[in-house]
């Protein structure tokens, strides 16, 4: 196996890694009361791992419940299009980039939530990842010759 043919089939690995992180992350948000308890759980393993910031609590208006469950929803065909895209990188290129720029902006904005209002903290771990994620894409998207083009 080339050089090249390697490096696709590490990239389509990062991809398929990163559409079943989005997808195992957020199929817990799509139904309404699972969404809650995932979250406090996820605001319990912040409290165990002291690692600040406010803990969850129930939202007070049900249009926060639903947009919840919608961005799990959106968050689970996110990364089933990501998965998608990694079988024809060349065809769905465009795909591949705009979720690395949906994954810097969610980073950013976690960071802001979380320098600002004190979010817990658990969240820039995801963020972390993404941006990790984002580069990986970027810079293969980057590479002059990309092996994508074959």
């Amino acid at each position: 196996m080339n050089h090249e043919s390697m490096a696709v089939r590490y990239f389509r690995r990062l991809l398929v890694f990163s559409g079943l992180f989005n997808i195992l992350l957020a199929t817990p948000l799509i139904l309404p009361g699972v969404a809650d308890r995932y979250l406090f759980f996820l605001s319990d393993l912040n409290l165990a791992l002291r690692l600040g910031g406010l803990p969850y609590v129930l939202p007070l208006h049900p249009a926060h419940s639903l947009l919840i469950n919608t961005a799990g929803i959106d968050l689970v065909l996110i990364g089933s299009m990501v998965i998608y895209a990694s079988r024809d990188l060349q065809g769905r290129r465009g795909i591949v980039l705009l979720n690395a720029v949906g994954r810097l902006l969610f980073a950013v904005i976690a960071c802001y939530y979380v320098l600002a209002m004190n979010l817990m903290r658990l969240v820039l771990l995801v963020g972390f990842i993404d941006v990790a994620i984002s580069i990986g894409i970027i810079g293969f998207l980057l590479v002059p010759g990309r092996p994508d083009r074959q």
